[in-house]
């Protein structure tokens, strides 16, 4: 494109358009250079991760575990199916040895960054998602009988508060 027709379609010539943006990228090496300096600012300062919102999950993890006796209706009660139970204790079984395996053996002995899992062992995480999903469901339809609606509300709060204890495990 011409000088002529670069003035005409923008209002600036080409020149006028070279310092408009080397003017714009200097403002955003100015910004990135801003950015970089709060990260760093925060990296020394790192918060818990106790915090407000972690604490009323386990306080409510803590409440649907006692109020439901779910521990007492898991061994006694007649209208749960046991073999649906076990297997989805062996499901979820197998997606805790597989998070075990990945972030204690790989990352800690064989110091393996957790952005080249996929590469070392690509079938794992699919693995560990899908036998988490499926126990999970196996779980909710076998305690289902006992709790109704309310069993979804209650694996929910306590796979949270789950959640919470394993991310204040120092490794």
């Amino acid at each position: 494109m011409l000088d002529s027709e670069l003035k005409f379609r923008s209002g600036n010539t080409s020149n006028e358009l070279s310092q408009l943006s080397s003017t714009n990228y200097a403002n955003s090496d100015k910004n990135e250079k801003i950015i970089i300096h709060k990260q760093q600012q925060t990296r020394g300062h790192q918060q818990s991760a106790l915090s407000l919102e972690n604490l009323c999950w386990l306080i409510a993890s803590g409440a649907c575990l006692y109020y439901s006796d779910i521990v007492k209706v898991i061994f006694w009660e007649e209208k749960i199916n046991k073999k649906l139970l076990y297997s989805s204790f062996s499901l979820i079984s197998v997606n805790i040895l597989i998070g075990i395996y990945l972030i204690i053996y790989l990352t800690n002995y064989k110091k393996i960054p957790s952005s080249k899992w996929n590469d070392y062992n690509p079938l794992l995480i699919p693995i560990a998602t899908g036998a988490f999903i499926f126990g999970s469901v196996l779980l909710t339809v076998c305690l289902w009988p006992v709790f109704s609606w309310l069993t979804a509300p209650i694996l929910f709060t306590i796979f949270m508060g789950f959640i919470v204890i394993i991310i204040n495990i120092p490794i």
